[in-house]
């Protein structure tokens, strides 16, 4: 059988017993799931490794359990990708959080773009889907969720992994994209895979705005695309982050 998953903040290491002071989790183990002392149940704190325990006592808030063993965890991104993804509607862009963590993003950014409706969104929310995302995707690790930023700010903020550079080979090697509809056709084996991250710039309903264009040419961001088919934003963000992850 299956066991259950959770996260934990708390780093586990080399202990052999662990008190995790979360009345959401007594809640989900005890309530919901309805396992009671001596079942057993996995948990990660991020580091990579799942721990098989067994719990041994409840608290009001808290759960000890008793670690008898850790595994790799199943799912462990082979590359560091930052999704910067315009606001769209509340829905979408929960589902857009939970379908970027299923598929591998180390960050996942925010942006209030030209075209962006919505102008907020509930942070603790989207890491609860986040966390959630994570335990049932066999993931080893729980991406970062950033407060909005504005376009010119994630630019800025993802700037310091530099622009595209050229291998010995004279292979151009990119390190951050914006993808467009009428950008240039996008070459997955340009992505630069070997020590820098990846950011991808992802636009709302109606595409970025020519202000917003320049501002990428500006910046040295190039402007791609994954071909002449109009996608809604939830779909490009699927879309993307599935030919980078799987892409050769």
């Amino acid at each position: 059988m299956r066991l259950h998953r959770f996260y934990t903040t708390e780093k586990i290491g080399l202990q052999k017993e662990i008190t995790i002071q979360s009345a959401e989790m007594v809640n989900q183990v005890r309530r919901v799931f309805r396992l009671n002392s001596g079942d057993s149940v996995i948990i990660f704190d991020g580091s990579g490794f799942d721990y098989e325990c067994r719990i041994s006592d409840f608290g009001k808030e808290s759960i000890t359990l008793d670690i008898d063993s850790s595994t790799r965890s199943r799912f462990m991104p082979e590359r560091e990708v930052v999704l910067c993804a315009a606001v769209v509607k509340k829905d979408t862009f929960e589902w857009i959080v939970e379908k970027a963590t299923e598929l591998g993003v180390t960050k996942i950014i925010p942006m209030m773009a030209d075209r962006s409706e919505k102008k907020n969104l509930n942070e603790a929310r989207l890491k609860k889907i986040a966390v959630e995302a994570s335990e049932q995707s066999g993931r080893g690790t729980v991406p970062e969720i950033h407060e909005i930023m504005s376009l010119k700010e994630a630019i800025d903020y993802t700037a310091k992994s530099g622009g595209p550079t050229s291998s010995q080979q004279g292979e151009v090697s990119l390190k951050a994209v914006a993808f467009h509809l009428d950008g240039e056709p996008f070459d997955v084996r340009k992505i630069n895979t070997k020590n820098n991250s990846l950011t991808i710039f992802i636009g709302p309903e109606g595409g970025w705005s020519e202000n917003e264009l320049a501002m990428f040419h500006k910046s040295g961001v190039p402007v791609v695309t994954l071909g002449t088919q109009v996608l809604r934003a939830e779909t490009a963000v699927v879309a993307t982050l599935s030919v980078i992850m799987f892409g050769k």
